[in-house]
């Protein structure tokens, strides 16, 4: 198997060697099952289930430290953690691959010869560790509240004094109420969209001086910072007939869409983020929605013949949402796989509202939302509290160690999990005192990622 590692971090396609010997052979049934296992994981890797594939791969190592084709499957578990976002993981397997040949030289071409060069490339781009790398605390604010800052630096220090490690910060106008009241746009630099005020250029140099990582949060179901294009709208139907008003989300499955969407996050990437967040929808109907575009697409893919032309959606409501929902999370793994082609260690997330774990069929069909197929994907999840819960801490610990009991067995890997609180301050210099007091209590001192929020949780 020829594998060429690029300079940069460009994506390795995978070329999988034959079986040996073929599974069928009865050669030596042990290498047999053997081959069997490393085939499945590299369908797998190629379907680009990658939390499978590793955990296949994982499997294999584990039972057969003798085997001749050891190396090679140390190699692409190291290659399935680091494409499902697990940077820490891969860091980890491909040292692991390189101690193997400890006090000699790796033979150029051989898989510890490529694990060294690609922990080389690490090591150029993360410098010293990554700071995505350990747990972390993250405040999120709105735009609007980032410019209500007089000092924004000043205020950065303080808020990594009192223990935050990451600044979660609106890339754009994210609400109805938000595009009503003020100008709608963007918060850095790019020719997509109108510019507002140009914030990354302050907010992340100033956060990566104090050790904190810079998450960029964005709608892409309801893009109140642009304008949109009428071509990517959707339409609701009307109790499954014909179609009525235009719907505010945007069809997010549109070609079209989708290739504007990753200009947008390459003009992103260019502001130093350490990540991006796809921000939860807000407005009901997922299963209701549809588009043109999406409507073909789904009778070509799924080879389900509608009724009537105009008919909107299958009756089988269920089978649509599904397979808009995992559409959907497979256009969101491609965009971090191009973003990490730049960047490795970058972070990409997906919002998701509570409900998706205590109730996933009315976030579904309400929302469009899928905690399993999300955590297939490798995308790191962000859990939000439910709207208008302004709880004590001790109340909000005990509803995130549930939510954290209940993910476990879907959840794989604990350190791509975020769980979110909420936080009633009215100002900045109240936010501080109140992301202090939560720091100082047992939720702010271990467990998960925590995510803290200025005030009601999305709707």
């Amino acid at each position: 198997m020829l594998l060429v590692v690029l300079s940069g971090c460009a994506d390795l396609a995978p070329r999988f060697p034959p079986s040996v010997p073929p599974a069928a052979s009865r050669i030596d049934p042990a290498l047999d099952a053997q081959t069997r296992l490393l085939e499945s994981a590299y369908r797998a890797y190629a379907q680009e289930r990658y939390p499978l594939a590793s955990s296949l791969l994982q499997r294999f190592v584990d039972a057969n430290p003798d085997s001749p084709r050891l190396r090679e499957a140390r190699w692409w578990l190291a290659r399935s953690y680091e494409q499902s976002g697990d940077l820490s993981a891969a860091l980890a397997a491909y040292r692991r691959l390189v101690g193997e040949v400890a006090g000699s030289t790796p033979r150029v071409g051989s898989y510890e010869y490529d694990a060294l060069n690609r922990l080389d490339e690490f090591r150029r781009s993360l410098g010293p560790s990554s700071m995505l790398e350990r747990r972390q605390i993250a405040l999120w604010l709105r735009g609007t509240e980032w410019r209500a800052i007089p000092d924004i630096r000043l205020w950065i220090e303080q808020l990594a004094d009192a223990g935050v490690t990451a600044l979660i910060v609106e890339a754009g106008t994210s609400s109805r109420e938000a595009a009503q009241s003020g100008p709608i746009g963007v918060y850095f630099h790019t020719s997509k969209a109108s510019i507002i005020e140009d914030l990354f250029t302050v907010i992340v140099p100033a956060a990566h001086a104090k050790g904190m990582a810079v998450l960029a949060s964005l709608n892409l179901h309801e893009p109140w910072w642009m304008t949109v294009n009428t071509e990517w709208s959707t339409v609701m139907a009307d109790n499954g007939g014909p179609v009525s008003q235009q719907a505010t989300p945007v069809d997010v499955l549109h070609p079209d869409y989708q290739r504007f969407v990753d200009e947008l996050a390459q003009d992103l990437l260019r502001t130093d983020i350490d990540g991006l967040v796809v921000e939860a929808r807000r407005a009901k109907g997922f299963a209701e929605e549809w588009s043109p575009t999406s409507r073909r697409m789904f009778v070509d893919r799924v080879g389900l013949s509608l009724d009537r032309q105009d008919q909107s959606i299958p009756p089988d409501a269920w089978r649509w949402a599904g397979w808009k929902s995992r559409t959907y999370l497979d256009c969101v793994a491609r965009l971090a796989r191009r973003l990490r082609q730049t960047r490795p260690q970058f972070l990409v997330a997906v919002m998701v509202h509570e409900r998706a774990v205590f109730f996933p069929v009315d976030a579904l069909t309400d929302y469009g939302e899928d905690v399993a197929e999300t955590k297939q994907r490798g995308l790191h999840l962000v859990v939000l509290p439910e709207s208008g819960a302004l709880e004590g801490s001790e109340k909000q610990e005990a509803r995130l160690e549930t939510v954290r009991q209940r993910l476990m067995p879907t959840l794989g890997n604990e350190r791509q999990l975020w769980l979110g609180m909420t936080l009633s301050a009215s100002e900045p210099s109240s936010l501080m005192t109140d992301v202090k007091a939560v720091l100082a209590t047992r939720v702010g001192q271990a467990g998960t990622h925590l995510l803290l929020i200025n005030g009601p949780s999305i709707p």
